[in-house]
């Protein structure tokens, strides 16, 4: 009995001394906390740091002294940061003072931070961090949550291509939702493949499901990031000619073009012409890789050495040799190819001999009409070909006519019509017309100027059979107004024929065309005049607000007012416009000019 209350006297003293013991490694590492709290509290300007209330806190559940943490935060205040901002508004103030209005609104902190950090930044001492702790520095969340520190993360980026913390900062940014931030910033970054890649692929999904304008948005963007390099530009044409090649695929194969153009023409990158043989399916045979390289060739080519290639691939598409098949129509099936074609048909300086040109009228009618489903297990079907031929050798002859100065009977014109209805006769008179009319010598003498309503009349009878190259003639038209200067007779000609666009569906370049001409400060009040009254005759209400407040734009321009209209028919055609567009609910709401035009009109009686 006495041993057993022995034993428990030796238990309950050993219970109490591990008690006691892990008391004291409790207040041990509460008082080392509370020292690391008072640590950071010691640090200069501590109160500026952004997670200092959670410190503060976390110091007082510690049993901290509320009176000795506001001491530290009191005591270690500097102003760093105040007199950094101080600085920089006396800095803003100067370059103001000094006529430099630019470098002020990029006068602050911020951007000193950056320039700092740009300077000194080591990408070997940023990298290390990953390889000595567990994972990347708590630092990189905030400022990757930042706008200004992202756009230092890419700043860096497209610096130090190698560098993983970078790399691994670029795709927390994606990975965020920061995707249209990262293509803002382009082709700086196209040096990250991996960034790169996931960049384009997110695009290619969105211009699967996307409409025409969106479309246009995105083929710009990706023309920027993708023509960087030859590395991803030769990526990105490899995965569209897979996608072209997919049932709902035209409008990749679409971009692949437009691509391959912007790299050669725009960025002045002519091997990109010389890579289209590379990225042909792998059922192309060795025979129809030569016959790429040929088509390559030709796309690479300048005008003046074009003409010696045309005939060696009449000879394969037209006139195969006995025992050979015709090549596949996809090669030639390139808008670059076709406008070579119709460059040397119809173009102003081109003489071409009859054989050169009856060449050049079969291989351009074959690529347009022969319809190859050969890869199908499908035939060639050639059918189409003579009608094109025909229509072809039809526009040439109008075109020749036209730049004679021919005036065209209507019985000529109804002719006219047959072999405009064809879009590549239709597109080669285009292009003659052009080339004529741009020329700022026909506009010199009257003789000279014969082709013009030759090629008027005809483009009347060309727009309503065309209308996917409205757009296409509204330019001419614009191009045309500017070469002719004041020739106000031959101005309202062209003017009609916008009109005729306008009527046509055509509104919105056609709006856009006249509003920057008028604007640009050459064109002749009368023939702004000239377009409003005719639109006001073939166009009646409902307006959009965007068409009435750009005719009201128009009207500013051109001077019109209540004294100076006589003719009673515009009289009408304004009130009649005032009575729509006085009540339109316009969405900007009209600017000051605009509104006074328009009280202006409602006065006319």
């Amino acid at each position: 009995m006495e041993e057993q209350e022995q034993h428990d006297a030796l238990q309950v003293s050993d219970d109490q001394a591990q008690k006691d013991e892990q008391e004291r490694q409790r207040e041990q590492q509460q008082a080392a906390k509370l020292l690391e709290c008072e640590k950071l509290f010691t640090q200069p300007d501590s109160i500026m740091e952004p997670g200092i209330l959670d410190v503060l806190r976390r110091y007082l559940d510690l049993g901290g002294s509320a009176q000795n943490g506001a001491d530290f935060l009191v005591d270690k205040y500097i102003g760093y940061g105040q007199m950094a901002s101080l600085v920089c508004s006396w800095i803003a103030k100067a370059d103001q003072a000094n006529g430099e209005t630019s470098l002020s609104n990029q006068a602050d902190e911020v951007t000193h931070m950056q320039a700092l950090i740009a300077d000194r930044f080591d990408p070997d001492k940023v990298d290390s961090l990953l390889h000595t702790r567990r994972g990347p520095p708590k630092w990189l969340t905030p400022l990757i949550a930042d706008r200004a520190g992202r756009e230092l993360i890419y700043t860096l980026s497209a610096r130090y291509k190698n560098c993983q913390l970078l790399k691994y900062a670029m795709q927390r940014i994606l990975m965020a939702g920061h995707d249209d931030e990262v293509a803002s910033v382009g082709s700086r970054l196209a040096g990250y493949f991996e960034v790169f890649h996931n960049l384009m692929v997110k695009r290619f999904e969105e211009m699967l499901h996307g409409n025409e304008a969106r479309m246009q948005a995105l083929s710009k963007e990706l023309m920027d990031i993708c023509c960087s390099s030859q590395h991803t530009y030769a990526h990105a044409q490899q995965l569209l000619k897979e996608l072209g090649a997919q049932p709902e695929g035209a409008r990749f194969k679409r971009l692949s073009q437009d691509m391959e153009l912007y790299a050669a023409e725009k960025l002045g990158h002519p091997i990109a012409w010389k890579m289209h043989q590379f990225f042909l399916g792998s059922h192309t045979s060795v025979a129809d890789a030569e016959v790429a390289v040929l088509v390559a060739d030709l796309l690479a080519a300048d005008k003046g050495h074009t003409r010696s290639l045309i005939p060696k691939l009449h000879k394969l598409y037209c006139t195969p040799p006995h025992g050979h098949q015709i090549p596949p129509m996809e090669l030639l099936h390139h808008p670059k190819v076709f406008e070579i074609l119709v460059q040397g048909l119809f173009g102003a300086s081109q003489c071409l001999p009859a054989e050169t040109q009856r060449t050049y009228v079969q291989l351009l009618a074959t690529a347009a009409s022969a319809v190859d489903q050969r890869q199908q297990s499908g035939s060639l079907d050639l059918a189409e070909v003579p009608a094109q031929v025909t229509a072809l050798q039809g526009a040439i002859s109008l075109a020749k006519q036209a730049n004679e100065g021919h005036r065209f009977s209507p019985a000529e014109l109804q002719q006219a019509a047959q072999p405009l209805q064809v879009p590549c006769a239709a597109m080669g008179l285009l292009y003659s017309m052009e080339q004529t009319l741009l020329d700022r010598r026909i506009w010199s003498t009257a003789l000279d100027m014969l082709p013009a309503p030759a090629f008027l009349s005809l483009m009347l009878v060309l727009v309503p059979l065309q209308p996917l190259m409205h757009t296409k003639i509204v330019g001419i038209v614009a191009a045309v107004l500017v070469a002719m200067g004041s020739k106000t007779d031959y101005g309202t000609g062209f003017l009609d024929l916008v009109v005729y666009l306008l009527q046509q569906g055509c509104v919105g370049p056609v709006l856009a065309m006249i509003s920057s001409w008028a604007s640009a400060g050459s064109a002749d009040p009368l023939l702004v005049r000239h377009f409003i009254f005719k639109t006001l005759a073939v166009c009646g209400p409902p307006y959009s607000a965007y068409f009435t407040s750009m005719l009201l734009r128009l009207m500013l321009r051109c001077g019109i007012k209540r004294g100076r209209i006589k003719d009673d028919v515009e009289l009408k055609q304004l009130q009649h416009f005032w009575a729509f567009a006085g009540d339109a609910n316009f969405s900007p709401p009209l600017g000051q000019p605009e509104a006074a035009m328009l009280q202006q009109l409602g006065s006319i009686r």
